[in-house]
């Protein structure tokens, strides 16, 4: 193999080959602190290597959506984000309102109403490519993406699961929301081998935890509404929003109750329903887990309502929607 020394235009041309997109591109914007400014050109969407995100996975991130112009659910990410740079003590780059400040700056600058939005905060360049984060400065990234859209299949027929042989992460570290997701891409790779849509992962006692990127929850035949203690998972956002939307059903006496419990595999397999929660897909029903038939094998009655109360909260919900200053940007 010729190897031959690049230049500037060989990486940064009009058109690198390297980042070549046919169609519209996936990427509108990315701000980074470490460059003060914002870039729309996806070739220029860079993370230095040297930074401890990248070589150790020294980070965290928050994943959220914009519908119609407006950011949904935004001060409970901004809460975990802060929660989990807490725990792995992170200093974060800027505090809270103005890390949302230079997001809703980014998403407008993106001009896009529909769309993706992630947030990351890495340890920082320093110390040669060193485990130690000493010296190391905290840096900040916002990535507007295009919009996720799930199989219309996962609404209309249900998803399948099955349980991963993927230990999930200890709960000090189920609570952070770090870059270190080695776990659960190989418990998504595992469901993708295996021809299922989700993978479910088991805590240390052997109970249903988490999928890679989704929260779990099952309808038993109680009518009672359960998912996992949240001391060994990711606090989900989505599943949190579930948790409040399905009071209406609780009043409506659609649902027994909401409990927070232990949740066996023998206890989904035999549920009346059960659910995957996450930002892309808010709410989809899972009908096969580990190839044995949930309730009716159907979408059941609690997701039709669910899906039907997130769909008004991205709208409605004006407590969850805040605004993003297209004009005020444009206007500068």
């Amino acid at each position: 193999m010729d190897l031959r020394v690049l230049s500037r235009e060989d990486i940064f041309s009009p058109r690198p080959e390297w980042r070549f997109e046919p169609e519209a591109p996936d990427y509108f914007a990315m701000y980074s602190s470490l460059w003060g400014g914002i870039v729309k050109d996806p070739a220029l969407m860079l993370i230095p290597l040297d930074d401890h995100m990248v070589h150790r996975g020294d980070g965290i991130f928050e994943a959220f959506k914009c519908v119609k112009g407006h950011i949904y659910n935004f001060d409970a990410h901004l809460s975990r984000l802060e929660n989990s740079a807490r725990l792995i003590s992170l200093n974060l780059p800027f505090d809270l309102e103005t890390i949302k400040e230079i997001t809703l700056k980014t998403v407008a600058i993106a001009g896009v109403k529909d769309c993706r939005i992630r947030i990351y905060v890495s340890r920082g360049l320093g110390n040669a490519f060193s485990c130690s984060p000493v010296d190391c400065r905290s840096q900040l990234y916002i990535v507007v993406l295009k919009e996720s859209v799930p199989p219309p299949y996962y609404y209309t027929d249900g998803a399948s699961a099955i349980t991963s042989c993927i230990p999930t992460k200890a709960s000090f570290f189920a609570q952070v929301k770090s870059c270190n997701y080695l776990p659960n891409a190989l418990a998504h790779l595992e469901a993708h081998e295996k021809g299922a849509d989700f993978a479910i992962m088991l805590d240390q006692q052997g109970y249903l935890a988490e999928g890679p990127t989704q929260s779990i929850a099952i309808v038993d035949h109680q009518k009672i509404f359960k998912y996992p203690r949240l001391d060994n998972t990711l606090k989900g956002t989505t599943l949190l929003r579930a948790v409040a939307l399905a009071e209406e059903l609780v009043e409506a006496g659609e649902l027994k109750s909401i409990s927070s419990s232990d949740i066996s595999r023998e206890e989904a397999y035999n549920s009346l329903e059960m659910f995957a929660f996450t930002v892309g897909i808010a709410v989809v029903p899972i009908v096969k887990y580990d190839e044995k038939v949930i309730g009716t094998g159907k979408p059941g009655p609690v997701f039709r309502r669910l899906l039907k109360l997130f769909q008004r909260d991205y709208t409605e919900n004006r407590e969850l929607l805040t605004p993003v200053p297209y004009d005020e940007v444009a206007n500068g």
